[in-house]
């Protein structure tokens, strides 16, 4: 099959290495490698693991937002499982290798790698670059705990501003304020430009989910921003995150493992929600693409579940057997 690469130049699947500037030449090339019996429809595919990683980010993964990140988790990914033959990974070989990880890493973790690498060979077989099955469709993702969602009580979060007041890092507090007054995620804050801050508003770009959003904010905090006197695309911050776990320690507040950061997103969704705030309305500030995810907050809001005390079948009974 002759494919085109994101460059204009065309290739054959069955020698996905060498390009051509013509179309007919890429067929050609591949009419000579059936005449010499080197096709690899023909014979068994025996490229490695780390050879069709390579394809898959070259076809595709080149495309993606976090493309440099992924390419070097699946590699690790790779060497773990010995960079094997990919049309010879197995089922068993795979499940072994998740028994070895969940011993090091959370099951979260384990399932993100699952999931990444089954999608490289599910965009793979859509490109016609392989023509074997998924050797991973099979296997079903770990069931996951839902972790512990931390927030700041209102005395943590004024022992933190207090304590990122007088940071060295004079970028530190108007992060941590951006997050809290708009359930940022720490990257999204901490690399603000002045030209997103605009009427009272802040404008998050290039997000997780790859859509922009805007939330409004309070006069203070605007003017705040205002104030700090950039201008157009220039950052508003310094990097801050070492600076920001510093004041966590100073401010004495003990965080779950993994939620340095993002307990002030936390922060934010949960003290939305047990003030009466919409879980729809949340979900679109927060920029979650499934509500399932928002719901995580919803049994903080201050009528969660009270129709319990009113629509049960016991109270029909109440004082029949007292």
């Amino acid at each position: 099959m002759i494919n085109q690469s994101g460059d204009g130049q065309f290739f054959t699947t069955n020698d996905p290495y060498r390009f051509f500037k013509l179309e007919r030449d890429a067929r050609n090339h591949e009419k000579t490698l059936l005449l010499r019996g080197q096709s690899l429809n023909i014979n068994k595919d025996s490229r490695k693991l780390n050879d069709v990683i390579d394809i898959w980010h070259r076809l595709h993964g080149k495309t993606l937002r976090d493309s440099t990140r992924l390419l070097k988790l699946l590699y690790r990914v790779s060497e773990r499982l010995g960079n094997p033959i990919a049309s010879d990974l197995t089922n068993e070989q795979f499940a072994r290798y998740r028994e070895l990880r969940t011993s090091e890493v959370s099951t979260t973790t384990v399932n993100r790698e699952h999931a990444y690498l089954r999608a490289i060979f599910n965009e793979l077989k859509r490109l016609g670059t392989i023509n074997y099955d998924n050797p991973l469709s099979s296997i079903r993702l770990f069931k996951e705990r839902e972790g512990e969602l931390r927030f700041l009580t209102h005395a943590e979060i004024s022992l933190l501003l207090s304590a990122c007041s007088v940071s060295s890092n004079k970028s530190l507090l108007y992060v941590v304020k951006v997050c809290l007054a708009t359930g940022a995620r720490w990257s999204e804050a901490e690399t603000l430009k002045m030209s997103q801050v605009h009427n009272n508003k802040i404008t998050f770009l290039n997000t997780k989910n790859g859509k922009n959003r805007t939330i409004p904010i309070n006069d203070h905090l605007f003017n705040e921003l205002l104030s700090l006197g950039k201008s157009g695309d220039e950052k508003l911050f310094i990097s801050s995150l070492s600076a920001f776990r510093k004041a966590i320690t100073k401010s004495l507040i003990t965080l779950p493992r993994g939620q340095m950061s993002h307990v002030l997103r936390h922060s934010f969704a949960s003290h939305f929600v047990m003030n009466g705030g919409n879980i729809v309305v949340l979900r679109d500030i927060l920029g979650h693409s499934d509500i399932t995810t928002t719901m995580r907050y919803a049994h903080l809001a201050p009528s969660h579940l009270n129709d319990a005390v009113y629509l049960n079948p016991l109270n029909q009974h109440q004082t029949s057997f007292t």
